[in-house]
């Protein structure tokens, strides 16, 4: 719909100015700036919301990037030596999925034999090969972390604090908006009490030739 963003344009600057007590219409109520001012305030919030998940994803970026760094020297990458056939640890396999465990050795640095068991991906034959990563002092690690992984730890971590925060300011909205709604209707009901009577002509009306009996 091509008019769209031009009536929601228009909802907003008359929200704002209804917000300001700058709207002209005499049939704006107490209640209707409240609730203009609690969808501005809203607004505001949510791009507070934005900018601080903005912040935090960053933040998290530049930590995961440090730490990155700082691991990267002491892990080693090698190709240790399957002492066994590989065993089926999942009923399929999927790119990436470690599907087997194996058993193997190396030695890292020169004069350290290392043993231990490691998944793979596909089968390896006892004298096969199987990638491993080791510390410094040649005990097993996790592979070093991707740019994919610290760019999914970053974007979850600002990501989390935009949720967290765009639900706290939902539920605030719908809490006051529920009250102003409450409030709308009982100053609705008390206004219609005073009202109808004039509006409906019944104070103007007498009795009815019905409404007595003959003595």
């Amino acid at each position: 719909m091509p008019h769209t963003p031009h009536r929601a344009a228009r909802a907003w600057r008359r929200h704002l100015r209804r917000a300001l007590g700058a709207e002209s219409s005499m049939l704006s109520r107490p209640v209707d700036r409240a609730r203009s001012r609690a969808l501005l305030l809203a607004s505001l919030g949510l791009a507070l919301a934005a900018s601080m998940g903005a912040a935090a994803g960053s933040a998290a970026l530049a930590s995961e990037q440090r730490r990155a760094a700082a691991a990267a020297p002491h892990l080693h990458h090698l190709q240790a030596v399957a002492l066994s056939g590989a065993r089926r640890t999942s009923p399929a396999t999927t790119l990436g999925t470690v599907a087997y465990q194996v058993e193997v050795d190396w030695t890292y640095p020169v004069g350290r034999f290392h043993t231990a068991t490691v998944g793979v991906t596909r089968y390896t034959a006892p004298g096969g090969s199987a990638d491993i990563w080791v510390t410094d002092t040649g005990l097993l690690s996790a592979a070093p972390t991707t740019t994919a992984d610290i760019d999914a730890h970053a974007a979850g971590a600002g990501l989390l604090t935009f949720g967290g925060l765009s639900l706290l300011i939902g539920c605030g909205l719908g809490l006051r908006l529920r009250h102003l709604n409450r409030t709308a209707t009982e100053d609705w009901q008390k206004s219609w009490a005073r009202i109808e009577p004039v509006w409906t002509g019944r104070t103007m009306r007498g009795p009815g030739p019905g409404d007595h009996r003959a003595g």
